[in-house]
């Protein structure tokens, strides 16, 4: 599993790319991990970056699943 606290995207080319190689890896599992990893941020009281980070990974992951549904994206 990826560590998500250590990705950190900088960019939003950075964001799509993290976006797209959690797809390609964890395939559907990648909203169920960053879901998760969101949870345990809350309760963990890390920092807010970290999981303001991963909810905006989620939901390019998101957005690109639907994407996916659509139509190819490749």
């Amino acid at each position: 599993m990826m560590n998500i606290i250590e990705l950190h995207p900088d960019t939003t080319i950075d964001l799509y790319s993290t976006a797209h190689d959690l797809i390609a890896h964890q395939g559907e599992n990648a909203v169920d991990m960053l879901t998760a990893e969101a949870d345990a941020l809350r309760r963990n009281d890390q920092a807010e970056e970290d999981l303001y980070a991963c909810i905006e990974l989620m939901r390019v992951v998101n957005e690109l699943i639907d994407m996916e549904v659509a139509g190819p994206i490749h």
